[in-house]
């Protein structure tokens, strides 16, 4: 607990980043992965195998963008250092570690962003008493003409779990399904971001869950997209990211992710 403590202290990030939570979060991903690495190890391998591939097929070596970088569990930093010239990475919270890690490499470098564009506006509209939940708007300048590959790292899912919670809990006066309909746009919005791009795009995502009881039956099952429909992956596995126990003692919990060429 002291040591999950002292990152959370000791991390530098913006006011809304550490309010809203997205810290919090970042910081309980790496303590979940610390009690189940064996569990979530295949999935991690196939998602380096998955974007290893989409590289390979990249004309342009210029400069890769990654956008979801994370704890960087899942990706192939060695490899793509190795074969672009450029290497972004891009997320709304790096943890200490990874910044030291990423030191030692002279063609890689992290910038803070929020891909939905909408965190800090929500964070400011409760901030000065406006009841607006804002659109998603992502702009990311570091994506020009120079990117061969922008790979979307398991964050499609993810780009609306702080931003849900946090509107919910600041302003309880907005039902939940309309909540829902706005991170279904957030989502949305993402793919058609990607969907935009004139490079090389690979997106790597959860897409449904399930839940097992200790039997191995399935007692629940959904989309984790809000129900938006994907075309087919070009690859597909599963994660168990939380075994019995983990969330509860009564069921454990698998996701189906899948890996894209969108364009």
């Amino acid at each position: 607990m002291l040591p999950e403590l002292f990152t959370y202290l000791t991390t530098p990030c913006p006011p809304y980043v550490r309010k809203m939570g997205y810290l919090r979060e970042a910081i309980g991903l790496k303590c979940r992965y610390k009690r189940h690495p064996a569990r979530w190890q295949p999935h991690l391998e196939r998602t380096r195998q998955c974007i290893l591939s989409a590289a390979s097929k990249c004309g342009n070596k210029g400069k890769v963008v990654i956008l979801g970088s994370g704890l960087l569990l899942d990706v192939p930093l060695d490899e793509l250092s190795a074969m672009f010239r450029d290497v972004v990475l891009i997320d709304i919270v790096c943890l200490p570690e990874i910044r030291r890690r990423i030191k030692r490499y002279g063609n890689v470098r992290f910038l803070l962003g929020d891909v939905t564009g909408i965190a800090e506006t929500l964070y400011k509209n409760v901030s000065c008493g406006r009841r607006e939940l804002p659109f998603a708007a992502p702009v990311l300048p570091e994506i020009d003409k120079d990117t061969g590959l922008v790979i979307s790292l398991n964050v499609l899912s993810q780009l609306v779990v702080v931003p849900r919670i946090y509107a919910l809990k600041k302003l309880p006066e907005i039902d939940q399904d309309r909540v829902a309909s706005w991170c279904r746009r957030i989502i949305e919005a993402h793919y058609a971001f990607l969907a935009s791009m004139t490079c090389n795009v690979c997106l790597i995502a959860d897409y449904r869950y399930s839940k097992h009881d200790c039997s191995g039956r399935i007692t629940a099952q959904g989309s984790t997209l809000y129900g938006m429909s994907l075309p087919a992956p070009d690859d597909s596995w599963t994660w168990d990211i939380a075994p019995r126990g983990e969330e509860s003692r009564l069921y454990s919990k698998r996701l189906e992710v899948g890996g894209w060429q969108v364009r």
